[in-house]
């Protein structure tokens, strides 16, 4: 009898214990985020670039955020044999997805895409009068991925440092989120 007495008394008490009813509650939606930051990548030649990470607006997914960068070096001369001229040049475009761990730290990840281009003159001329030599460009792309963490320091300055498989290199970051 006791043994039904308890087990009565248990399923009782249970009945109240029921989840969080948040309909009654305003919504509280995420504040919205745009970081920008400017990158340093030092491949092969160092390249420059920006990164625009907003976060996801959505109550749901509120740590969940995404980015779309593109880096490029200077335009490096290549001697060749005169009259002949060329030069190479880097580009590095990344995109990807990152997730919020605190409210000051994330972690990203994504793909990469690095182009490398080298563009030389054929050392011939056309005899016409104000004719240019004629460039032939070769282009060669390097898929790979990248992960890094993003850490905001105060209220807007952000610092993130990565690695970056297409360009073993790492990836050097600061920015402001507004």
């Amino acid at each position: 009898m006791i043994r039904y007495l308890i087990a009565s008394l248990i399923t009782l008490t249970s009945l109240n214990a029921v989840a969080n009813d948040f309909s009654l509650e305003p919504d509280t939606k995420p504040a919205p985020v745009m970081a920008v930051t400017v990158d340093y990548i030092p491949a092969a030649e160092d390249m420059y670039g920006i990164t625009f990470a907003p976060r996801h607006y959505d109550r749901d997914y509120a740590d969940w955020g995404y980015y779309i960068g593109y880096a490029q070096s200077k335009k490096e001369d290549v001697y060749v044999e005169p009259p002949g001229e060329a030069y190479t040049q880097d580009s590095l475009w990344r995109f990807g997805i990152s997730y919020t761990l605190t409210g000051d730290l994330s972690l990203y990840g994504g793909a990469t895409a690095y182009i490398t281009e080298y563009s030389s003159t054929t050392n011939i001329v056309p005899y016409v009068v104000g004719a240019e030599p004629v460039w032939e460009t070769e282009k060669g792309t390097t898929w790979g991925g990248e992960i890094g963490i993003r850490y905001v320091i105060g209220k807007h300055l952000i610092l993130g440092a990565g690695y970056n498989s297409a360009t073993e290199s790492a990836v050097f970051s600061i920015g402001y989120s507004m």
